[in-house]
């Protein structure tokens, strides 16, 4: 080749980089949860990186520039955990000294939620005077009052002791959690009133979209709606949270990538039917469902679904194939970027897992189904074993984590989940739009919420019917960390064999999922690892 004819691009091996976002993510946990460790993951990973410099066979090509980069982004990510952990928290310096009562000014951020003093929710401070002076700008606190008739986005005036979080009685580190929220420090109010004439447009949405769920509805199916759509799981009887969760369904009641889904879906394909173009339909449809997550208080799996539909609508948008797993390690490492203390939040953790756990899990546990409980038919459904693998594994994927949690898993979930998810949908939309509607005028929120409420007295009656089984639910007291990471070591395989091992043995591994899950639980239940 002459050398005048300049650099040739070579472009005929594909290069992959699609592992940087989870080795960024890896590196963040690390340097977040076990900080010691980071030498010895940031030294395995140059020595991978120098060994694939050293031997172009040592990887596939096409993945040898990303194994190169591993130390590149997993430093990166130590470097963000290490960043956040060493900026100053103002906030959380003065609570430490309790000095006594404050005033703040701040944005309710947070549906407040009954609680043994009352009622809590989460503030945004955006003044915070002591002494008779302005001493800091910034941050969050949780408010305690007696009473809190406020609602998301409204801006209020607190009076009261600022201090922070204790640890439970039996050991919860409450600190934690709510630095999960970005919250620093706690304040038990003594006055609590709103500081515009006019409240918030978060507050007044939420507000008419909270009436709009009821209209139509028996008190308790009201309840359960508004948790479903709004969050707002405090008028639910406690002794129907203690069904849904023995019977495994709980999450239904939780915002989650679901409603985000469905909502974006119900907006997108609305406007599709109208000619609209591409631009406006995408940009509509990310700016209702961000509103959305807003007045739903922004938990931090609506905005892990956020941030996943935001990334498959742009894809969609610049004609970008879209990659379920790239974007949900994308949208892992861009949330765990924003808060690294977010893989101490149960939720978030569990909606991570079951989302792996289906994109991971699902298909080998699907050949499963389809060779043993659908082998009589000819031609297995895919409705039917789709529904059922899905269920299996997100039941598989988030058992450790909720044993771990909550020292109780449901044996049963993955049985009432075949029901409880096909409703949820249903239930999602009506009340989505039975509330949209009830914003316009009350009167269209009735025959939707009406509909709604057959399907949502469904889900109650199974609920109630799950878990008055015996065996419905298993406690799993002690559950170690150590205890966790070995039932996800036993996962592997069957996640391995959707994607790299041979599809002939998927069944088997899947098998051996199923049995290592139940081997698992009945150890652990019985104090035996």
């Amino acid at each position: 080749m002459d050398s005048r004819a300049g650099l040739v691009l070579d472009l005929r091996e594909p290069v992959r980089l699609d592992a940087w976002a989870i080795t960024l993510a890896m590196g963040i946990v690390a340097g977040t949860v076990a900080p010691t460790l980071v030498p010895a993951i940031v030294a395995a990973c140059i020595i991978f990186s120098v060994a694939a410099l050293a031997w172009r066979s040592f990887v596939p090509g096409a993945w040898r520039l990303m194994v190169i980069l591993t130390p590149l982004f997993a430093g990166a990510g130590v470097g963000i955990s290490f960043l956040h952990t060493a900026t100053p928290d103002p906030l959380a310096q003065l609570a430490a000294f309790e000095p006594g009562e404050v005033v703040i000014v701040g944005t309710i951020a947070s549906p407040p939620a009954a609680s043994s003093w009352g009622y809590r929710a989460d503030v945004r401070v955006e003044h915070l005077w002591y002494g008779g002076r302005e001493v800091l700008r910034g941050g969050g606190v949780e408010v305690f009052a007696g009473d809190l008739s406020v609602g998301v986005g409204d801006r209020m005036r607190v009076n009261g002791e600022i201090s922070r979080p204790q640890p439970d009685e039996d050991g919860f580190d409450y600190a934690k959690y709510l630095a999960t929220k970005n919250v620093s420090a706690v304040v038990e109010a003594t006055s609590v009133w709103p500081v515009d004439e006019e409240l918030g447009w978060i507050g007044r949405v939420h507000r008419r979209t909270d009436a709009a769920l009821g209209y139509g509805l028996r008190p308790q199916e009201a309840a359960v709606v508004r948790g479903m759509v709004l969050g707002d799981r405090s008028l639910i009887p406690e002794d129907l949270e203690v069904d849904f969760r023995r019977s495994g369904i709980t999450h239904v009641l939780a915002i989650s990538g679901q409603h985000v889904a469905v909502l974006a879906a119900v907006i997108y394909f609305a406007l599709r039917t109208l000619t609209v173009t591409a631009a406006t339909r995408t940009l509509t449809t990310l700016s209702l469902t961000w509103v959305y997550i807003l007045v739903a208080g922004a938990p931090p799996s609506a905005i892990r679904a956020g941030v996943v539909a935001s990334l498959v609508l742009a894809a969609g948008l610049i004609g970008r194939q879209v990659s379920a797993l790239h974007f949900m390690t994308t949208m892992l490492a861009a949330v765990l970027a924003y808060n690294p203390l977010l893989v101490y939040n149960a939720g978030f953790q569990l909606s991570v897992a079951a989302v792996f756990g289906i994109l991971l899990l699902g298909k080998p546990l699907k050949s499963l189904v389809e060779k043993t409980l659908l082998r009589p038919f000819e031609r297995p459904p895919h409705s039917i074993s789709n529904l059922i693998s899905v269920s299996l594994a997100a039941q598989a994927a988030t058992t450790p984590i909720v044993a771990a949690s909550f020292d109780e898993v449901s044996v049963i979930g993955a049985l009432t989940n075949l029901v409880a998810v096909p409703l949820s949908g249903p239930i999602l939309t009506l009340g989505l739009v039975g509330s949209v509607c009830g914003n316009v005028a009350p009167v269209l929120a009735y025959p939707l919420n009406a509909s709604n409420g057959f399907l949502v007295a469904l889900l109650v009656w199974t609920a109630r019917t799950a878990s008055a089984v015996p065996f419905a639910a298993t406690t799993t007291p002690g559950v170690t960390p150590l205890l966790v990471a070995l039932f996800y070591v036993g996962c592997v395989p069957a996640a391995l064999s959707g994607s790299f091992l041979s599809g002939k043995q998927a069944p088997m591994w899947a098998a051996v999922l199923v049995l290592w899950s139940v081997l698992w639980l009945v150890l652990t239940g019985a104090g035996g690892l």
